[in-house]
């Protein structure tokens, strides 16, 4: 489910909450706590519900899939292989509960990442919160092969968590532009998780190669896109990628986000391409939101 474009055209126009419903695919591992704990706390401020899904190897002689907590069921199946995957569900479901928040557990006999697209349509989910193990430079090949296919494929927000954040807040948010119309629906839904948190957008426009467009063009471009947002923006420039993770570090941003796009398989490639090096390259969680 790529963002709604009709309802996002007019930010002008009174924004409703979709954030409903957050998805965290978890194999139990650090990082995937990790990650169910990140989505827990944005669900606390987004009065969202969280539904944890494990992909569980299916038992030689068994049926395909088996699902509890919501959800279709295509085929019960018990098998005493997967009671222990049950049991860590339920214990994270029990966090989130104990924590005000409403959450269910889906266990999938099918370890087909596919799986966890196919959950999130059937779900109405709004964010997916997954974990991934932190790597660097020519090493991001390696960020995780679910995590790449998240950052590619995914037509929802995906928010990539590396490693486990004592008080998870979002307070300073680098958001990289490079002012194309399409940015207005990442920013408005941006606006929704981080409103909450009396957060302050950091709009970083990274300029093209050879654009040598005027100042007053540029902040009339960033002024069209903002229009309308709660949250309150913050604006600089940079013209290299490298850029990118100078700025997030340098204002120990929180969150740093970035939009895929296009139908086109070339565009969409480039985009996805920006988006694992900053996943891969910056500590903090990354959020990519595929705009289309």
């Amino acid at each position: 489910m790529a963002l709604d474009s009709q309802y996002y055209g007019d930010p002008t126009k009174q924004i409703l909450n979709r954030m409903k419903r957050i998805l965290v695919p978890t194999d139990f591992s650090d990082c995937a706590q990790a990650a169910a704990d990140v989505a827990i706390a944005i669900a606390v401020k987004t009065n969202s519900e969280v539904y944890f899904l494990h992909l569980h190897a299916p038992a030689p002689t068994g049926g395909h899939m088996a699902m509890h907590g919501g959800g279709s069921h295509e085929e019960h199946q018990h098998h005493d292989c997967s009671g222990p995957a049950r049991a860590r569900l339920d214990q994270l479901v029990k966090a989130a509960e104990h924590q005000g928040i409403s959450a269910k557990p889906t266990l999938v006999l099918d370890e087909d990442w596919k799986q966890v697209e196919k959950h999130a349509a059937a779900f109405s989910i709004d964010l997916i919160v997954m974990g991934s193990h932190g790597v660097n430079g020519i090493r991001r090949i390696f960020l995780g092969s679910r995590a790449l296919q998240m950052i590619r494929q995914a037509d929802r927000p995906v928010l990539i968590i590396k490693s486990a954040i004592a008080d998870f807040k979002i307070q300073r948010v680098v958001f990289v532009s490079t002012l194309e119309e399409r940015e207005q629906e990442a920013l408005a839904f941006l606006d929704e998780v981080t409103y909450p948190w009396n957060a302050v957008i950091h709009f970083l426009y990274v300029s093209k190669p050879l654009t040598s467009e005027e100042t007053n063009v540029s902040l009339g471009k960033i002024e069209q896109l903002t229009k309308g947002l709660k949250t309150h923006i913050e604006f600089s420039v940079c013209n290299e990628e490298a850029g990118i993770k100078k700025v997030s570090v340098d204002l120990d941003a929180d969150l740093v986000v970035l939009t895929t796009h296009g139908g086109n398989s070339l565009i969409r490639a480039f985009s996805s391409g920006l988006a694992e090096k900053v996943a891969a390259e910056y500590e903090r969680p990354v959020l990519i939101i595929n705009t289309k």
